[in-house]
């Protein structure tokens, strides 16, 4: 796992169940360039980490 880039997990997630950042923003309710921000940046807020693991099924450990 990458600890500098909070976005790379997410990111093998999104590939393996074929998700786009698109189908991502609107499971959040945020617009696509909020994701594309996080991606580019590898940060992702950690008041969203939880509604991400609660929105993909996955554990905090196994994203982030």
């Amino acid at each position: 796992m990458n600890k500098d880039n909070d976005f790379y997990m997410l990111q093998m997630w999104l590939d393996t169940n074929e998700r786009s950042l698109a189908w991502l923003s609107r499971r959040l309710e945020l617009h696509k360039n909020t994701i594309q921000n996080w991606k580019r940046d590898g940060i992702i807020p950690e008041s969203k980490k939880l509604a991400i693991c609660y929105i993909t099924g996955q554990s905090y450990e196994q994203l982030f």
